[in-house]
């Protein structure tokens, strides 16, 4: 997940330059079927924060603290569902970024800098405080060869 969008009818509540979440053509509108704020309880149900069981995968957010679209606390709602849940979760904060590209998260050092991690595992239902870390390809690709299962050929 890099945008994590979660409570879809708080997308408004960061001030400041993005979209209007709120718009009946919002992504978040357009997913329920409705301008969110006329429909509270069908965008409520739409957050992926609500669904997360002891069923779900390894799950891997990266977010922006600097990202104008989809709130910062938003990833780390979705994080703290999998924490509540006792799922393996793997959440890196990235004060400099935005909303993307994607590229910026894992190649631009700038965008980088002051990173934190924190990390969920299913196994002992454990967590970690936040701690620096250098998000990039190859903490994507550790991750990726832990937690997929690849039948050998």
């Amino acid at each position: 997940d890099r945008w994590a969008p979660t409570r879809c009818t708080k997308g408004n509540a960061r001030p400041g330059p993005g979209m209007c979440h709120d718009d009946p053509k919002s992504p978040e509108s357009l997913l329920v079927g409705c301008a969110i704020q006329s429909c509270a309880e069908k965008a409520r149900a739409a957050d992926p924060a609500l669904y997360v069981s002891d069923k779900d995968p390894p799950l891997m957010i990266l977010h922006g603290r600097s990202d104008a679209l989809v709130p910062h606390q938003q990833g780390e709602q979705l994080f703290k569902a999998m924490v509540q849940n006792c799922r393996t979760a793997v959440f890196y904060s990235l004060p400099l970024a935005g909303h993307g590209p994607a590229w910026d998260f894992m190649e631009k050092a700038a965008t980088k800098d002051g990173a934190t991690v924190e990390t969920s595992s299913s196994e002992g239902c454990k967590t970690s405080l936040p701690k620096l870390a250098t998000p990039g390809w190859p903490a994507v690709i550790a991750f990726l060869k832990t937690h997929l299962a690849i039948a050998p050929r």
